[in-house]
């Protein structure tokens, strides 16, 4: 039987190989092979191996820490799944999800999300669609003329103090769930490059106490139609803060397009002269799971109707998710616990991601047959607690 196990370093360079031929680009023969990995990095790094020592396959599981109705808990991101195209259908993917969701779910990890090749093939593992995306494109000009402007803005560089960048961050996240609590990494690979080498851009826009209240972050691309400016991301404070940013990118006459990922907190189409100036589409990314059922449900906040439901969840990987569990909330706490009683509402652990982090709410997941009612008096207090909230997995991994 194929051995699954963490990566060694002198292993990771076959992992890479795997890696360039999945994922379809190229990388030189020195590249492939990492000088040196710090331990906690390298568990992160699982792999599956034929009886001859044959990488068969392998992904990162990387452990994270994200935002959830303004709590941090630990957050498993998976990337970087690779198997060789010659040993596919043994199952090797089957095999680290199978060893690694319940081992993680038992060392605290409350959620799991990753960006899918195929939402199909990962529904398989309890993964559901947790995050659709507005991209919008449009011209700077047809932004309109009375949007409120920074009183001063200050361009951000490599090594430079980042301005308030984590702090705007900070705020804009807490109402946001699955936002990543980022680490130094994360911010470092954010504001790589100048706008001069690499055409990237940061920017923090201040107000008139000079706080500063919006950044974004983004790079440049020239074809044919002229330059194009992608923004990767962006944060702000207040209003004030996030009309400021597109105040100023009205002032950017270099820019023939802006691509930006549309607020969820604002409909952009307001900010325009005209709404048809506007195009916008859906973006079916990510992924999420729910990891604890029981740490999930309980971080939910009570809904003000007080009242009771019991839901029933099945779970094929982690079996300490099956169960049911009564949901009680009293209008200012909600409490959940195990339970016998007969269950309210049927689904499955896919049908649950959606529900507990709000890409679908309570009557959606009927509509889309990923939940089942199965007591009609308890409808109403189930559509208090799962309803539609937001959600900012904006980091990529």
């Amino acid at each position: 039987m194929p051995e699954l196990r963490g990566l060694k370093l002198e292993e990771v360079a076959e992992y890479n190989k795997l890696s360039s031929i999945c994922f379809t680009y190229t990388t030189s023969t020195e590249n492939l092979a990492p000088k040196e990995m710090t331990p906690e990095t390298l568990r992160q790094l699982r792999g599956v191996f034929d009886d001859d020592g044959t990488l068969l396959g392998g992904m990162w599981l990387l452990e994270m820490n994200c935002r959830f109705e303004g709590h941090d808990c630990p957050f498993l991101g998976i990337g970087g799944v690779v198997t060789d195209p010659a040993e596919r259908r043994r199952g090797a993917i089957r095999q680290i999800f199978e060893e690694g969701l319940p081992r993680l779910r038992n060392e605290g990890f409350v959620f799991s999300a990753l960006y899918p090749f195929s939402h199909v093939f990962y529904r398989k593992f309890g993964y559901e669609l947790g995050i659709v995306k507005r991209m919008a494109r449009f011209s700077p000009s047809s932004l309109r003329e009375d949007l409120h402007r920074a009183a001063s803005i200050k361009r951000i560089l490599p090594g430079e103090p980042d301005g308030g960048m984590r702090e705007i961050y900070e705020q804009y996240i807490a109402d946001k769930n699955l936002s990543v609590i980022r680490d130094e990494h994360h911010w470092q690979s954010l504001r790589s490059g100048t706008p001069w080498e690499n055409l990237k851009y940061s920017y923090v826009l201040y107000n008139e106490e000079n706080i500063p209240v919006a950044y974004w972050s983004g790079s440049m691309t020239k074809g044919e139609e002229g330059a194009t400016l992608t923004i990767a991301d962006m944060a702000y404070t207040c209003r004030e803060g996030m009309e400021a940013i597109f105040a100023m990118f009205r002032t950017m006459n270099e820019v023939g397009t802006i691509r930006t990922l549309a607020p969820q907190d604002m409909p952009l189409r307001y900010l325009m002269k005209d709404p048809y100036d506007l195009h916008e589409e859906l973006n079916c990314g990510g992924m999420v799971r729910v990891m604890d059922v029981e740490k999930a449900l309980s971080m939910l906040p009570a809904p003000a109707l007080p009242g009771k439901c019991v839901l029933e969840v099945r779970d094929p990987q982690i079996p300490e998710n099956n169960g049911r569990f009564a949901i009680t909330g009293d209008g200012e706490k909600l409490v959940v616990a195990r339970t016998d009683e007969e269950p309210d509402l049927v689904c499955t652990i896919n049908g649950l991601s959606a529900l507990v982090v709000g890409t679908l709410d309570f009557q959606g997941s009927l509509d889309a047959g990923l939940a089942r009612l199965t007591n009609d008096g308890r409808k109403r207090f189930l559509g208090e607690v799962f309803r539609r909230r937001q959600q900012h997995l904006h980091n990529y991994f």
